[in-house]
């Protein structure tokens, strides 16, 4: 074992494994490019052996290469975490601070958030609703919860993993229902509820072959789920709500589902956290209890739906049901 270990070298190595890039690596340790190469050249030399193969700006990680990225995270979150839990001990509260896409902040997190409170005491939680897709990566968050396609939000530093999925379903009040969609299943005079920013009113008619209403259809157009919902709460049309946001209403009776057809939706919420450290265990605590609940409203929405008779079409190849999350609060 060396008598001093080379940490200026390992972090270079680190970021650089992390991003797969020099030129990143050089930007978050504030450095330049040809000193990052430089540390893990002499890290190279010292270990007598490759870790990257150089492409350019990018790099890619050499079997020994794999397995010391992997030790130096670990090693590095747990250093991390353990100075975190050394201070909040002395001087902070245990507080999780979540920045969260608005309509699931609003329409999920809201109404269970009191149960995690309600067990863990001393525990706070700071939530900030953001409008879906902004990360505010100059701030510090525990976690980021927000959704879209899967990989397709990268943000340097933070992980993601799958939160949860939904399914698609029509929906509007009963007696909205009975006056706008016909006993053969079409759109009467209906007004079109559609969140511009997740509309998928073509795909749900071509997945189900329902006669599409077509171009000249009436509709109103909300920049969120949930104002969409809310209207069509109050008799003012029908929309497409998701399984993670309609459902409590659905269950209620106070939105009817007047066709039998569903989709499985392509997106996903993810959750984002920090990457390479270990967590406190207040976040551990927060990820296994949003596991938990999550998982119980799948089962509640998959058995609901098949006691409902309601045919989902599966729009993701190799997944047949709703459950997609999956022991978030393992590292």
């Amino acid at each position: 074992m060396p008598t001093r270990l080379p940490l200026t070298a390992l972090r270079a190595f680190e970021a650089a494994a992390r991003y797969g890039s020099l030129t990143a690596a050089a930007s978050e340790l504030g450095v330049t490019r040809p000193a990052i190469s430089k540390q893990i050249k002499q890290l190279e030399q010292m270990l007598n052996c490759t870790l990257m193969n150089r492409l350019g700006n990018a790099v890619q990680l050499t079997p020994a290469g794999q397995d010391l990225a992997h030790d130096v995270a670990l090693a590095f979150g747990q250093i991390a975490a353990s100075l975190e839990r050394q201070l909040q001990g002395r001087t902070l509260p245990n507080v999780i601070r979540i920045l969260v896409d608005r309509d699931f902040a609003s329409s999920f997190l809201a109404g269970h958030i009191g149960q995690f409170l309600l067990h863990n005491p001393g525990v706070s939680v700071e939530v900030v609703a953001e409008k879906n897709g902004r990360m505010r990566l100059d701030e510090d968050f525990n976690f980021r919860i927000f959704y879209g396609h899967f990989g397709a939000t990268p943000c340097p530093g933070l992980r993601e993993r799958v939160l949860c999925r939904w399914y698609d379903l029509v929906v509007c009040t009963p007696d909205y229902a009975q006056a706008h969609v016909s006993d053969s299943g079409a759109l009467v005079d209906a007004q079109l509820l559609i969140d511009g920013n997740y509309n998928v009113w073509d795909n749900w008619f071509a997945q189900t072959g329902l006669a599409h209403p077509g171009p000249a259809r009436d509709v109103t157009h909300f920049n969120e789920t949930s104002l969409c919902l809310s209207t069509a709460l109050t008799g003012g049309g029908i929309t497409i709500g998701d399984t993670i946001l309609a459902f409590p209403s659905i269950r209620a009776g106070r939105l009817a589902l007047p066709f039998r057809h569903g989709l499985e939706s392509e997106q996903c919420y993810a959750l984002f956290d920090r990457a390479g450290r270990l967590p406190t265990s207040a976040e551990t605590a927060f990820l296994e209890w949003l596991s938990d609940v999550v998982r119980q409203h799948e089962t509640e929405v998959s058995t609901f739906l098949n006691e409902s008779g309601i045919d989902i079409r599966h729009g993701r190849k190799g997944m047949n049901d709703v459950s997609a999350i999956r022991a978030l609060g393992t590292v």
